[in-house]
């Protein structure tokens, strides 16, 4: 990160976005060189003093839109000679419908082969020239990535335009890829780490709600599915006017467009169908559940509910909540059952900002004979922090946690790409971004006392806990945190 900045100041052009990162760097820079100066003189035992939230004027977005109706975004960054291309399709795993795992399977599968180039020819190829290449898929969307040096643009264009509008999705790389599938989910569930998170989703939303789901599929939807089910969800979905083409690098718009018109001619618009992802049902009291993993080393905990979706108003004051709860190394879940009791190796808690309504989770892996001990300490802290919410000396240590991290977003043009997909896909507006420290710094004490008294009622959430239950069970009871029922290892109640 510093060597990039000190880049920015020699360069003899400086652009308005080397401007902007030189403003926000200003800030790690200046924490370091004050702790430099008088780190003999350091207090520890005071929290560090920060600088205001600095005003910032990010590089423009420029814009277009192909004649197949693709969405263009352009930021030019001229300081090295790369180009970083991330499109996303407004579809994922939540479009799975009856078969879990398509979305995943799909993505894994597009460059196993096209028309006129194998996936080894594919590898090499893109290896040759040092490009780097990935399709992803989460609830909300799927994802294709490219960095290039700009000299070998043209070629990893040639690649990327024939993966995406040649796939040809072979049945011999579909079963090699349902093999290791099915194999990792077998090892999934000897996983209390694993077993628990999906648990946790399944009890939350259920097996009816894509949340409820694991991303990756299970057995049974794996079994059912061909490789021609992956080819549906691609020409269904992977469709030009279902996708925003985000590049950062040096380029212009004019170069990048025709080049573009060229390399993606034959891929063509079609009707791509739309969801409304279903509201989860309401927790209406503490509950929780039990599933057994004789002689486990350690114990699983998730307590949490559906909370909130990603558009919510209440966005910056509930992340500056969460940070000082349990979204940091020094927050006081972490700090409680780590640090003071010993109990973990870590603790946390977040909120997944997700299209729908996404969940609240605390979660630990904690010594086995500490299951009920740490129970009560993260109650202890989630009704602390729902009661009285924080201090102000919390707040203000958040907020420059949260402004310090905010300039390691943007250190490279993938980086920037990969930060405006939010922008793109959750409809957030274009100067986000330009905005986010400002309203950082605009959450008040009172506004995060709301938040707390709004989404940590302990009293609705589900509390699961995967373990050795012979060794746990009595002192679970013990704490009578709510009605217990007892689940196999894929949060479906047994007993």
């Amino acid at each position: 990160m510093l060597s990039i900045y000190q880049h920015s100041v020699v360069s003899s052009q400086r652009s308005t976005f080397v401007k902007w990162m030189k403003c926000v760097f200003g800030i790690v820079l200046f924490s370091v060189t004050i702790q430099c100066t008088f780190s003999s003189d350091f207090d520890r035992t005071k929290r560090p003093e920060g600088q205001e939230a600095p005003k910032i004027s990010l590089p423009q977005i420029q814009k277009t839109t192909l004649k197949n109706g693709l969405q263009l975004w352009l930021v030019e960054h001229h300081e090295l000679p790369l180009v970083a291309m991330n499109l996303v399709f407004q579809s994922g795993a939540a479009f799975d419908k009856h078969k879990p795992g398509l979305a995943a399977m799909t993505a894994d599968l597009l460059d196993e082969g096209t028309t006129t180039r194998d996936a080894l020819q594919i590898a090499d190829e893109l290896e040759s020239i040092g490009a780097s290449f990935n399709i992803s898929s989460n609830f909300d969307g799927s994802y294709v990535s490219v960095q290039t040096l700009k000299k070998h643009l043209e070629k990893s264009l040639e690649i990327f335009s024939d993966v995406l509008v040649n796939a040809s999705f072979p049945d011999k790389e579909f079963q090699r890829l349902l093999k290791q599938r099915l194999t990792s989910l077998v090892q999934q569930r000897d996983q209390p780490t694993t077993i628990a998170s999906n648990a946790f989703n399944y009890i939350l939303y259920g097996s009816e709600h894509p949340y409820g789901n694991n991303i990756t599929g299970n057995e049974v939807s794996l079994k059912d599915m061909l490789a021609k089910d992956c080819e549906n969800f691609y020409r269904t979905h992977y469709r030009p006017n279902n996708a925003t083409l985000l590049i950062v690098g040096d380029i212009t718009l004019k170069e990048i467009s025709s080049r573009l018109e060229t390399a993606l001619a034959n891929w063509k618009t079609m009707e791509v169908p739309s969801i409304e992802i279903p509201q989860p049902k309401t927790i209406a009291q503490r509950t929780v559940y039990l599933i057994d993993k004789p002689g486990a080393a350690q114990s699983e905990i998730r307590i949490g509910y559906p909370a909130l979706s990603r558009n919510t108003l209440d966005f910056f004051s509930v992340t500056l909540m969460n940070r000082a709860l349990g979204g940091q190394f020094a927050s006081r879940i972490n700090m409680n059952l780590r640090e003071k009791h010993g109990y973990t190796y870590g603790a946390r808690s977040g909120f997944s900002f997700v299209k729908g309504i996404g969940p609240f989770f605390a979660s630990a892996g904690v010594v086995t004979a500490k299951t009920d001990s740490s129970l009560i300490e993260f109650f202890y802290e989630l009704d602390r922090t729902h009661n009285d919410g924080i201090t102000s000396e919390e707040l203000s240590f958040v907020k420059k946690g949260a402004i310090g991290g905010f300039a390691l977003t943007f250190e490279t043009p993938s980086q920037i790409a990969g930060a405006l997909q939010s922008i793109v896909l959750y409809g957030l507006p274009e100067n986000y971004f330009e905005k986010y420290l400002m309203n950082i710094e605009n959450v008040s004490l009172s506004e995060v006392q709301t938040v707390s008294q709004k989404y940590l009622n302990t009293s609705n959430m589900a509390v699961v806990v995967v373990g050795d239950l012979k060794t746990i069970q009595d002192g679970i009871l013990a704490l009578q945190l709510g009605d217990v029922v007892f689940c196999d290892v894929d949060g479906k109640p047994i007993r």
